[in-house]
């Protein structure tokens, strides 16, 4: 008999399985439609359960264990009495539910069904937050015939070095919904976007074309070919000149350049093929290393990776429909603790790359936005040293969203803080609390001095190298607020500023200036503008919105620090 794995929640289990007779159930709580269900916890019925199925049962029957991660964590012999029902009992039949594909037992031949889109992603639900967190590497797209994941490749590497989009070209109108439609699922419209362009004026995109990623559905482009064909032309060089002489799009990528890759969505292509837009998107080809444009045909061509048939989720059309609206839906902005995924600080070893780079908040996609103090030249951050810039009274929200969320991720021992109120206005009132800030007259000349010192007499240029080889010095957050004031008044301080905006990347100094005005120090920068705060490094420009309840963990987190 045919043996089955279905992939999906209850609902959709429940449906596939309506009208089955002779179901014999190992799962939690009732299933409608299943006369006969067996706790997994109830080991003698189970047991007696699975020796009927051994002996052959009756003819007809069906053994459905549903849930399999969770029944075979409550019985870790199931396995071995499942394998050997579907290998020997000829006359019966076993079907296996599970939540995602990886869930399912090894050495079972199953024909596996994915009835939801999000399982096949290994979601149970979307939400922008969670969801939007894929790289452009590949995608899932359904399953072969032998029940393995299909997942299309996006991208490879030219010469065996530098990675590259793949241009692709999915035959089957199902392989290619799934495909855009992964895509948009498991990248935010900051990271992908889309051109549709269809040859006709057919349902081709239809659901689709309602995602945030889509810049552009151009219909009958037949009719259309001269006006798209310098669209996309234009675009293409655009892209180029934003990436100059690097390598390859990906290798451009940074705090302070982001551009999208483009999928340049194609139906009808054997149509346009011989048309001035059939010449353009060939020619765009030939860029994508660069441009980022890479192409997704309906129909096989030289410049495009073919991608055989699979067995979709039985619900893509329905997620074509219900998906891209709630993409456009607001989420709520996480609270400090959900934003972090720490309900409490949490002092612990990180690698170099994550080490003084938080979430000060998250952008309109709800995905962090985050705030590295680590030089943009030696360790690829953002820093070394930033500005908040706000009128008086709104520059608190800014330096707590960076500063508590440094404290958060670094122990004293790895992070110190020392901070100036030149107005006395209690800026950074909570804060203070915290065992990371250095309190009373802090000379910051001959801290620098000591660092110096430090570094020199150990042989280390810098002072990554200096931890590397098993020294404690911690970074210095130096936090200045109404900078300009005190410039005026102590133009002394400016020698202060001088040496550790120089020196600052080198020996583990950093400055954090606050005032209605930038300063001239500044790699980064927190800004409210008319519409909102903003994170502005170099030419690139994020909306953020901070966490809910910052303003109370200000007074409660640097208080449970100091006590701990």
């Amino acid at each position: 008999m045919n043996h089955l794995a279905l992939i999906g929640p209850a609902a959709l289990v429940t449906r596939r399985l309506a009208g089955t007779q002779g179901v014999y159930r190992i799962g939690r709580g009732a299933l409608p439609g299943v006369a006969v269900t067996f706790e997994p916890g109830d080991e003698r019925r189970r047991q007696n359960l699975l020796a009927w199925f051994e002996r052959g049962a009756e003819p007809g029957a069906t053994l459905l264990v549903d849930d399999w991660k969770y029944c075979s964590d409550t019985d870790p012999g199931l396995a071995d009495s499942v394998r050997w029902i579907a290998a020997a009992a000829w006359n019966v039949r076993v079907v296996v539910t599970a939540r995602s594909l990886d869930e399912l037992p090894d050495r079972v031949p199953l024909r596996v069904e994915v009835l939801d889109f999000l399982a096949l992603h290994g979601m149970t639900r979307f939400t922008k937050a969670l969801s939007w967190k894929g790289r452009w590497w590949k995608v899932p797209v359904g399953v072969d015939p032998g029940g393995e994941p299909v997942a299309v490749p996006l991208t490879h590497f030219a010469d065996g070095k530098w990675r590259t989009g793949s241009h692709l070209s999915p035959p089957a109108r199902g392989t290619f919904r799934s495909l855009v439609l992964g895509l948009m699922t498991t990248h935010s419209p900051k990271l992908f976007q889309a051109v549709f362009i269809d040859a006709h004026d057919t349902d081709a995109f239809a659901g689709l074309d309602r995602a945030p990623h889509v810049v552009a559905h151009h219909r009958d482009a037949v009719g259309d070919a001269a006006r798209i064909a310098a669209g996309l032309r234009a675009e293409s060089e655009r892209r180029l000149e934003v990436v100059g002489n690097t390598w390859t799009i990906f290798d451009h990528r940074g705090f302070d350049q982001v551009l999208p890759q483009l999928l340049v969505c194609v139906t009808g292509f054997a149509d346009l093929a011989a048309t001035e837009l059939g010449e353009a998107l060939l020619a765009i080809a030939r860029d994508v290393r660069q441009s980022g444009m890479q192409l997704l045909l309906d129909a096989p061509h030289d410049v495009a990776r073919p991608i055989g048939d699979c067995e979709v989720p039985a619900n893509l059309d329905e997620a074509a429909e219900s998906l891209p609206r709630s993409m456009r839906e607001p989420e709520p902005v996480p609270d400090f603790a959900t934003l972090h995924e720490a309900p409490a600080h949490s002092w612990r070893p990180r690698p170099v790359e994550l080490q003084y780079r938080v979430p000060v908040g998250v952008d309109e996609h709800g995905q962090p936005v985050e705030i590295d103090l680590k030089s943009q030249h030696l360790q690829d951050g953002m820093g070394p040293h930033g500005d908040v810039v706000a009128p008086d009274g709104r520059r608190a929200e800014g330096i707590r969203a960076l500063v508590l969320g440094q404290m958060l991720r670094h122990s004293p021992q790895d992070l110190q803080v020392v901070l100036i109120d030149f107005h006395g206005e209690g800026i950074f009132a909570g804060l203070d609390g915290a065992p990371h800030v250095r309190h009373g007259i802090v000379d910051l000349l001959a801290d620098h001095e000591l660092r110096t010192a430090a570094l020199a007499d150990a042989r280390h240029r810098t002072i990554w190298e200096h931890r590397a080889a098993g020294f404690a010095l911690p970074e210095l957050l130096v936090c200045v607020d109404g900078v300009h004031g005190l410039l005026a008044e102590r133009p002394e301080f400016a020698e202060v500023l001088a040496t550790l905006a120089a020196a600052g990347r080198t020996y583990g100094q950093h400055l954090l200036l606050s005032g209605t005005t930038p300063s001239e120090y500044a790699s980064f920068r927190l800004e409210l503008t008319g519409t909102g705060w903003t994170r502005r490094i170099g030419r690139s420009v994020e909306a953020v919105v901070f966490p809910t309840d910052l303003n109370d963990v200000v007074w409660s987190l640097p208080i449970r620090m100091a006590g701990s």
